[in-house]
């Protein structure tokens, strides 16, 4: 039996085109560079063992990456089920992205972080309203919205959708750790034995990530651990436990480890302790936001 999950995080590229302190995937550097070249292979493999709800192209920015639709299109045909979402900044969105909707049925999550390049942002949107399409998305609760009460999703008649929302009008970001960049340290020690009080209040505590075949916790860990190094903090005292203690899940994995992986990823483990416990929506429990595009 496929282990059902709800949300698999495909980590495409490592790199981004802006830099938000406290980048839940540690994608706020210049340090940080690359992309994921696709490979079948890992998506003809997790297709025996997992059956993803959701299937998310993810990063740093997924548009970057050039092999982005060879990525939808092994996840369509590997999973064909599965919903198919592009999570980005929307930096870089144009028409062929647009083309991409009805090519694999994939939805666009935008998370805009940055008030200039609305035009790109809006342009993309007006795109899609002018093919005809695309409707407001209204469910049985009324009009789908954002993180901040606004109208911002549209809808085709096959259920592919696009998200706006514009995360630059938050003042604090959600903080998965301290400081940013090479300044990140864990909130706690890897070995505090209350590490169930943050998975109590993780926003991404069932989002499974994939990077290079192999899987991970959550983006947090998996950011830490694929872009950690390039900030030196696998050579950070405060960060080596995390290093050398987390079991990702490898490529190639038996059933017998691939199952309880998962019954393990499902619930608090002790890489949650990088987190803060706790969080709430006040503004003294977060980190405040420093988004700017890098040069």
């Amino acid at each position: 039996m496929k282990n059902k999950i709800s949300n698999l995080d495909i980590f495409i590229a490592k790199t981004c085109n802006l830099s938000c302190s406290g980048c839940i995937t540690f994608s706020d550097s210049k340090l940080v560079k690359g992309i994921t070249h696709y490979t079948k292979e890992h998506l003809a493999f997790w297709s025996q063992y997992i059956e993803p709800a959701y299937t998310n192209m993810f990063g740093g920015e997924p548009l970057v990456n050039p092999n982005l639709e060879q990525w939808l299109a092994g996840c369509r045909k590997y999973w064909p089920f599965t919903n198919l979402t592009i999570q980005t900044n929307g930096l870089r969105l144009d028409k062929q992205h647009l083309d991409l909707i009805k090519e694999y049925n994939v939805s666009y999550r935008i998370s805009q972080h940055l008030a200039n390049y609305s035009d790109v942002v809006w342009n993309f949107i007006n795109l899609a309203l002018e093919s005809g399409d695309f409707k407001p998305w209204v469910n049985e609760n009324g009009p789908v919205q954002n993180g901040y009460g606004e109208d911002r999703g549209w809808i085709d008649d096959q259920g592919n959708y696009i998200q706006l929302t514009e995360s630059y009008k938050e003042e604090v970001w959600w903080p998965f750790y301290k400081g940013t960049g090479t300044n990140s340290k864990p909130s706690h020690s890897y070995f505090s034995n209350d590490f169930a009080s943050s998975w109590n209040t993780c926003v991404a505590r069932s989002f499974v990530n994939m990077y290079d075949g192999n899987l991970y916790k959550c983006p947090a860990v998996a950011g830490l651990l694929v872009n950690g190094s390039a900030l030196g903090l696998d050579k950070d005292t405060d960060w080596q436990d995390y290093f050398s203690q987390y079991k990702r899940l490898n490529l190639h994995s038996n059933s017998v480890t691939i199952d309880k992986w998962f019954d393990n990823q499902q619930g608090p483990q002790s890489c949650c302790n990088m987190c803060t416990r706790g969080v709430s929506t006040q503004a003294d429990a977060q980190i405040l936001v420093d988004a700017k595009v890098k040069i």
